[in-house]
């Protein structure tokens, strides 16, 4: 256990020296309990990123994403939440925009790092197109409802709703926000 917590900071430092465009990645320690996540969160690539969990069963995962497309994004919160995976932003680490949704899953949650959270917008493969505007405001309330319903379902504060549904920017949790969502003190009680 030991070497799990000082091995996934050297992973976390090695993977943030690449890109975040790419795919998101997950990468699993020698004896599958840890896993980090890097990367995007593509609608496409969920699948894998579920079979790769559910091959391995990691007790927690270690979040350094920017986000990506919310419907992956949900189901890959699902899964963690009903697989009973624990969540970690270690310090220096982002997770932002659809990642905190995956966040907000852990069955425990620890965060040092940052996490961005902001209103929701259409998949970037809809956004150059021309769709009528009932079609769009059905859309969009649907995916806000997934949302709310999901995380209600975590038990998540009010306050994260209230701030995703009010800022059309990024906005940064404070340390007091983090300390509301964080329901371990250290990293030790996600990993145990």
């Amino acid at each position: 256990m030991l070497l799990i917590r000082s091995a996934l900071p050297c992973w976390l430092l090695i993977l943030s020296t690449g890109s975040l465009a790419h795919a998101g990645e997950l990468i699993f320690d020698g004896d599958h309990e840890g896993a980090v996540f890097q990367g995007p969160i593509t609608d496409d690539d969920i699948d894998n990123i579920i079979v790769q969990l559910e091959n391995n069963k990691p007790k927690f995962i270690m979040l350094n994403s920017y986000g990506g497309g919310v419907s992956g994004a949900i189901r890959f919160a699902e899964y963690i939440n009903d697989n009973g995976i624990s969540t970690w932003v270690p310090k220096d680490a982002v997770c932002a925009s659809a990642c905190a949704l995956v966040f907000f899953a852990g069955i425990q949650r620890f965060c040092e790092g940052k996490i961005y959270l902001h209103q929701f917008l259409p998949d970037k493969k809809y956004r150059t197109e021309k769709i009528s505007m009932d079609k769009a405001f059905v859309n969009i309330q649907n995916k806000i409802g997934e949302v709310v319903i999901m995380l209600n379902n975590f038990g998540t504060p009010q306050f994260v709703l209230e701030t995703m549904l009010t800022h059309p920017g990024l906005y940064e949790l404070s340390e007091a926000d983090l300390a509301k969502l964080n329901t371990v003190n250290s990293y030790g009680g996600i990993s145990e």
